[in-house]
């Protein structure tokens, strides 16, 4: 049964956010055994995870966001938390990824079903050679996005959704991203880069090539330069709930006194138990409707 017929339209990072997708950590999350298998730092609490992930939805409900949730997902699949990774809401419609790693072959199915159910038509999903995690793709702009292209997104994945943009005028820059603080390759863009204003963005220089900080500076955007310890703590992956307001995980004094000094609300959240996972806050939440 239909739930939901509103069309979503995401074009930006950095607008009032008012409809988002989210997954709180259930059965699946318990069934990791070793964590090393999953490239996890440790092995996080279900428990103390869900209540990291219900700390966040009461933040975004308070603030008038409307909140659906993935209901359930497949067996195993522990990282079902992260759904901006799977897809992204484009003008009407969803794009769904391919997931690069293993251990998260099956989520696409999951989000698909789920967008279904919601009402939501499916414009593409990344098929055959292609892999595309969508924790790479960045809005820079409503006109711009950025893409890292690493492990977890190649050349044919970015292909197929390059040409989903241009049918909507919608330009792409592609960010060769170095690796993450391990050098691994697997990192996402958006943990590494984020825009929390129009002209202001967070950026973790050691992982993104110069010439792509200089294409930011030629678009009037600022950078903060956040710090290699911050970064491991996914300080650079917030979430602006409207704009002058994000959130970003607690213990990131460096990046919350800069954000403060321009002007921004920044709440705090706590992740200790979600971090482990190596996510970071964006990553939990899909938006579907965020005004430009």
């Amino acid at each position: 049964m239909i739930e939901w017929d509103l069309s979503p339209s995401v074009r930006t990072e950095v607008g009032r956010l008012e409809s988002v997708l989210v997954h709180e950590p259930g059965p699946e999350f318990s069934t990791v055994v070793d964590p090393d298998e999953w490239e996890w730092g440790g092995l996080p609490r279900q428990e103390g995870a869900a209540s990291e992930h219900g700390a966040l939805v009461a933040e975004l409900e308070n603030r008038g966001v409307t909140v659906y949730r993935l209901v359930d997902a497949g067996e195993g699949l522990a990282e079902s938390l992260f759904v901006r990774d799977v897809g992204f809401a484009l003008e009407g419609g969803l794009i769904v990824g391919k997931m690069v790693e293993g251990t998260r072959h099956g989520e696409e199915r999951r989000m698909s079903e789920r967008a279904v159910e919601l009402g939501i038509p499916i414009y593409h999903m990344v098929h055959g050679p292609g892999g595309f995690e969508a924790g790479n793709m960045v809005w820079i702009d409503e006109e711009t996005v950025a893409i890292g292209r690493s492990r977890t997104t190649n050349d044919e994945g970015i292909r197929q959704v390059r040409t989903v943009f241009e049918t909507f005028g919608i330009d792409v820059v592609e960010v060769p991203i170095f690796g993450s603080t391990d050098s691994t390759g697997q990192t996402h863009l958006a943990l590494v880069f984020g825009m929390v204003a129009p002209d202001l963005s967070l950026v973790y220089p050691q992982a993104i090539p110069t010439d792509f900080q200089e294409t930011l500076h030629d678009r009037g955007i600022e950078t903060i330069e956040v710090p290699m310890r911050e970064q491991r703590n996914r300080a650079t992956s917030t979430i602006v709930v409207e704009p002058g307001e994000v959130l970003i995980p607690s213990g990131n004094p460096f990046v919350r006194n800069a954000l403060e000094e321009q002007g921004m609300d920044v709440i705090e959240l706590d992740i200790r138990e979600i971090r482990k996972t190596g996510g970071g806050l964006k990553g939990l939440v899909l938006p579907l409707s965020r005004t430009s």
